[in-house]
């Protein structure tokens, strides 16, 4: 490790060197921070390869799942578009309505929803062309609250297949196939095996029987989609993609490095080049100027005072 660490800082130092920003001692800091943080993933790298656990998800998500994020983003898009038109809506039904919340009380949709159903129940038993349409306002309120609910309830349905399978398929790109169904195969028996035991004519134990039952066809359909999810993201991680990304991640902590030391060169010029604007920002004529001004003021000072013509 050390010969490595003595090349690498010695080809560091032959590319920043040259350009005339750091000297050679800021040069060894970046590396110093560098190594830091790669040092442990080259000892990875030497005794195991180059092994997935050292890429970071956000580095697969980029380079492999791009269409994948972009539908989650869509719908979490969706999702806080329907809870503002939520929010606007229940504003609009509190006005209809004329409800005036008690102190710190929030007026949430199902609170004005439940006052919505209130007023809408009352004005059953109420007969009249004035009653009715009152009643219609306060039904078409309800009716614009529960279907934007429905909606946003359908989003974030759909957000946690997106997610749920975005992440499968982060497992499968990672480790291939065959151990995520060795684990899904596992987790079958034992829900077959909670499901042997279990009564079904026990009314106490239908609900952890639904349960498990869901949980069962959940495991089943994950199970039939591996091969096939599998085949749609191109396979398990070849070791070149691995290499690829992680060498990606090495690269990127060494330009932070050299960003932050970059930033700190662009401080001390900045800094330096404000000294001399608040030396040197009059200009030599705008000083010749000021000096005949105050030249002519003392003159004139002078000649009423008499000691010049």
């Amino acid at each position: 490790m050390n010969v490595h660490r003595q090349e690498l800082l010695d080809s560091l130092k032959q590319q920043l060197i040259p350009l005339g920003v750091l000297d050679e001692f800021k040069s060894a800091g970046v590396f110093v921070n560098w190594w830091q943080q790669i040092r442990y993933d080259l000892k990875t790298i030497i005794n195991t390869g180059w092994h997935h656990t050292l890429i970071p998800d956000e580095y697969l998500l980029t380079a492999f799942f791009q269409a994948e994020e972009a539908q989650i983003e869509e719908l979490e898009s969706k999702i806080s578009a329907a809870q503002g038109e939520l929010s606007e809506a229940v504003e609009s039904a509190q006005e209809v309505a004329s409800y005036e919340p008690e102190e710190d009380e929030n007026v949430t949709a199902t609170v004005i929803k439940k006052v919505l159903k209130a007023l809408i129940d009352d004005l059953k038993q109420s007969q009249g062309e004035s009653a009715a349409r009152e009643r219609l306002s306060y039904q078409q309120e309800y009716d614009g609250i529960d279907a934007i609910e429905k909606r946003i309830k359908q989003y974030k349905g759909k957000l946690k297949e997106r997610q749920s399978e975005l992440e499968l398929k982060l497992r499968l790109k990672r480790v291939g196939g065959e151990e995520i169904k060795g684990e899904t195969v596992a987790l079958l028996k034992q829900v077959e095996s909670q499901l042997t035991e279990l009564d079904p004519s026990n009314k106490g134990e239908k609900t952890k029987i639904t349960a498990l039952n869901k949980d069962k066809t959940a495991l089943e359909l994950r199970l039939s989609r591996i091969d096939g999810l599998l085949t749609e993201i191109g396979g398990q991680l070849r070791d070149d993609e691995a290499k690829r990304l992680i060498l990606k991640k090495l690269y990127d902590w060494v330009k932070d490095q050299l960003t932050r030391y970059l930033n700190g060169e662009k401080r001390v010029l900045v800094a330096k080049v404000e000294n001399l604007w608040d030396k040197y920002a009059v200009s030599s004529r705008e000083l010749e100027a000021q000096r005949e001004e105050t030249l002519g003021e003392l003159n004139e000072f002078l000649s009423k005072l008499g000691y010049i013509d």
